[in-house]
């Protein structure tokens, strides 16, 4: 683990050592094992918005939001679950308890837990675990990005080969065309996709008008790890302007610096 805090931050109101980051990593694992204790047995249910929700979901983001209400009960919280809080604080937490509950209720292995905090409305820090694979992804601060003690880059490479891949979405068949010159693979987990292309395996994702809970942890572990994210028309995300709830205004590719404008040339909205 790094250690956290620095001489330059003593004089700071808040300092990196204000959160945890082992402490969170143990909330993570502590949510995964409760999503493992019903993984393959469990029932689903659809919200308003049509998609699945199960109890794992919802005991999962009361047991994060009891967690941090306890140990920082300055910060604000908002949560896939139960919504939006007080967000205009410093710092708020932005919960996904179980990221890619449709491949978790089909008894796909790749979901997970993703926890991101910001603060001043920027990406501060990250964690996603991974429970069946047992692969905690996270980022402080300041400094790397790391799979549990292994640091994470992302694939350096200007090329793009056959066999290079890049992670896309479920319904990307409907509201996309891709003519990437590699293989796609939908993995059903937005912030496996981060995680993947932090760690150099994939290229890059295409990510669509996602909510804030799904992106917030990842595009700290992103940006650790030496990615970057922009939308596909090209602009920059404003991170800030989700905290109300709303999502994305445009699909958005995650990728290394130098590919990131090559890989958004491959991806057009269909008519």
């Amino acid at each position: 683990m790094i250690a956290l805090g620095s001489e330059r931050e003593k004089g700071n109101r808040y300092s990196v050592s204000e959160i945890d980051i082992a402490e969170v990593q143990d909330w993570a694992r502590e949510a995964g094992a409760l999503a493992k204790s019903y993984f393959n047995r469990v029932e689903r249910s659809r919200k308003a918005d049509r998609s699945y929700v199960t109890r794992a979901d919802t005991e999962i983001e009361e047991m994060l939001r009891t967690h941090i209400a306890a140990q920082y009960p300055q910060h604000g919280i908002m949560g896939e679950e139960q919504g939006i809080g007080a967000i205009d604080r410093e710092f708020v937490w932005s919960l996904d308890p179980l990221d890619g509950t449709d491949a978790y209720t089909s008894g796909l292995a790749v979901w997970g837990v993703s926890i991101g905090v910001l603060r001043a409305g920027k990406p501060y820090l990250g964690v996603i675990y991974l429970p069946l694979l047992d692969d905690c992804y996270w980022a402080d601060a300041e400094g790397a990005a790391f799979r549990n003690d292994e640091r994470l880059a992302v694939n350096p490479t200007t090329t793009i080969d056959s066999n290079d891949w890049l992670a896309i979405g479920s319904y990307t068949h409907r509201r996309f065309m891709v003519d990437f010159p590699g293989k796609t693979r939908s993995l059903s987990c937005v912030a496996a996709d981060f995680c993947y292309v932090a760690r150099g395996s994939a290229l890059g994702a295409l990510i669509p008008r996602a909510s804030l809970w799904d992106i917030a942890a990842g595009l700290r572990i992103l940006e650790a790890a030496g990615g970057v994210a922009y939308g596909l028309s090209g602009q920059t995300l404003n991170i800030g302007e989700l905290l109300d709830g709303h999502k994305l205004p445009e699909a958005v590719i995650i990728s290394s610096p130098q590919l990131n404008e090559k890989i958004r040339g491959c991806v057009r909205v269909r008519p």
